[in-house]
């Protein structure tokens, strides 16, 4: 019987969408997430983001036919556990497909936004640098003598070096000629330290290392706030408090009137230091792909910056002015809250697509790719992501990632012991403190850079590894020369030349270890993960001005105690997966 024109034509509607289905559930299409599909008229082809539609449906018709049931079963399965729908500007709710990293290179990858991001970035670092570094040269104890003398009381021209100093013996001792405390006392105007302001030697002299210590504490403490709010409000807003904690307290700090005052001072601008440490790289990793990560992390800003206080110290030859000139460069840094976004790989994290898609929109408009992006289709398949909260706990949760941390603990443990016993043992080597910190600053540069080229060449774990057994051989070589050091000549020059090596290596080694902790925790935790282990760090930083104290007592005990755990980590390491050139994960 002939079927009429009505029937003929519900049937064709019925095959329509039976095909529309089938090519739905195997192939993971959907017509509305291609919304800017179009139709050039005149040559009979789409165009448009989504004009790969006609020939991929074309291209998978065959393997639509020859599918078996049991297959098409799998799929259907597959697709229903891994697939998200979420809500798009108009309501309508749309299937998601691409990573967090395709969406980066949908971006432009290494565009112009990531360059100017990271470029703005490491010059904010700058005014944390030169805030952290001033302790190092400021507190240091210069050339000074007791002036009880009734002489030098009534002389004008007492100073170090001066005709009267030399006719009297000065020397620097806390009692006077007649063997009372002294009371008052004379230092080398050749640089203004606070020191010499406060008169912190004899029973001050622990004063400099508590302001330092107390440096280090408010890193701690700036470490772990951040890491908890970072991960829970975001990574822009502890960035953006760090850069107020440096300018306010700094110029706080130029007015001090007290040692306490200034001590005070110090532990908040620490605080700031330990919260931009623990942001800013994690919120440039989150819009990098990763072969451009060794770059933002590793890059040698830090010394190159260093490199420049010495220079800015040896001029200005003040305490104070050093902490004005910080404070005032870090006003315009304050600006670069409009031009840095908050992580779109963190409001997905937090399921808040919405604002995810406009930093997307606006990361690729600026990198010139906004036609490149399927705006719909720019999420991962995010069912895994349930609100939730995340703490130190989250770092043990799996065997593998419980693995991955206490390694990795170790590591920064000794970045802190081997770094900070190092830089703070400069105070004590032979020479000129400023021409020692350029040195020590410089030869950073380049060990860095190799560091970044070692890093995309042979991989994270190698490079690091390397790094440690460096240090491993140079601290071990120190230890024994100071060992034996009434029977070599040259011990201060080998100590100076062996110091540098090992401070040159472990520089690379946190580019390397720092890059491996933000590739390695997904982000949901990263900056937990971050923040913790910076304060652990932290903590074992403590530990090495201690020895450097205690070497003066048992010569060689700092450079063995660098060589012995840097070895230890070297064996670590070993166990940890190399990250090179993966993914960022998104969830535990």
């Amino acid at each position: 019987m002939e079927k009429s024109s009505e029937e003929r034509l519900h049937l064709i509607f019925f095959q329509f969408i039976d095909i529309y289905i089938k090519l739905t559930i195997i192939f993971g299409f959907n017509l509305k997430d291609c919304k800017e599909f179009q139709m050039d008229v005149n040559l009979n082809k789409p165009t448009g983001p989504c004009s790969n539609l006609s020939s991929i449906m074309t291209a998978n018709m065959d393997t639509l036919v020859n599918q078996t049931e049991e297959e098409k079963q799998l799929m259907l399965e597959e697709r229903n556990t891994t697939d998200k729908v979420v809500a798009s500007d108009d309501g309508i709710k749309e299937n998601v497909v691409a990573s967090p990293d395709e969406i980066i290179e949908d971006m432009g990858g290494c565009g112009r936004f990531q360059i100017r991001m990271s470029v703005v970035v490491h010059l904010i670092k700058t005014i944390f640098c030169f805030s952290f570094t001033n302790l190092m040269i400021f507190t240091s104890t210069t050339a000074w003598f007791c002036a009880n003398s009734e002489m030098f009381t009534n002389s004008t021209s007492a100073h170090i070096g001066s005709p009267v100093c030399l006719k009297l013996n000065c020397i620097e001792t806390c009692k006077s000629e007649n063997g009372t405390k002294c009371e008052s006392f004379v230092f080398s105007d050749k640089l203004k330290t606070v020191n010499g302001e406060f008169n912190l030697v004899c029973d001050r002299d622990f004063i400099p290392s508590t302001i330092s210590s107390l440096q280090l504490a408010g890193s701690l403490a700036g470490n772990v706030i951040s890491g908890h709010v970072a991960d829970q409000f975001g990574r822009k807003l502890p960035f953006f408090m760090s850069i107020l904690l440096v300018l306010l307290f700094n110029f706080l700090g130029f007015f001090a009137s007290a040692w306490q005052m200034f001590a005070v001072c110090t532990f908040f601008t620490g605080l700031g230091y330990g919260v931009f440490t623990a942001t800013q790289y994690n919120i440039l990793s989150e819009f990098t792909l990763a072969k451009w990560r060794t770059w933002i992390v590793g890059f040698p800003s830090w010394p190159i910056q260093q490199s420049i206080f010495a220079l800015c110290a040896w001029l200005v030859h003040d305490w104070r002015y050093m902490q004005l000139i910080t404070a005032l460069m870090a006003i315009p840094c304050l600006f670069a809250w409009l031009i840095i976004p908050e992580s779109f790989r963190w409001h997905i994290a937090r399921n808040d697509y919405m604002k995810a898609k406009q930093v997307i929109k606006t990361v690729a408009k600026f990198n010139g790719h906004e036609h490149d992006i399927c705006i719909d289709k720019v999420f991962s398949r995010q069912e895994k992501f349930k609100k939730q909260t995340y703490t130190f706990v989250s770092l043990f949760k799996t065997l593998a990632m419980a693995r991955v941390t206490i390694l990795l603990i170790l590591n920064w443990i000794a970045l802190g012991v081997v770094g900070y016993g190092i830089w703070f043992g400069i105070q004590a080597l032979s020479g000129n403190i400023f021409l020692n910190l350029f040195l020590f600053s410089v030869t950073s540069i380049p060990s860095k850079t190799l560091g970044i080229f070692l890093c995309n060449k042979f991989g994270r774990r190698k490079t690091t590894i390397l790094c440690f057994l460096i240090v491993t051989f140079a601290g071990t070589v120190i230890g024994l020369l100071h060992t034996v050091k009434h029977n070599f000549t040259f011990t201060d020059q080998m100590t100076n030349i062996l110091a540098i090596i090992a401070n040159t290596s472990i520089s690379a080694a946190w580019s390397s270890v720092q890059t491996m902790t933000v590739e390695l925790y997904p982000t949901v935790i990263r900056n937990i993960g971050f923040g913790t282990l910076s304060f652990l760090g932290g903590i074992a930083a403590v530990i090495g001005p201690q020895l450097v104290y205690f070497n003066t007592w048992l010569p060689g005990l700092l450079f063995y105690v660098c060589g012995g755990i840097s070895c230890i980590c070297a064996v670590g390491t070993f166990f940890l997966p190399e990250t090179m050139d993966k993914y960022l994960k998104d969830d535990i």
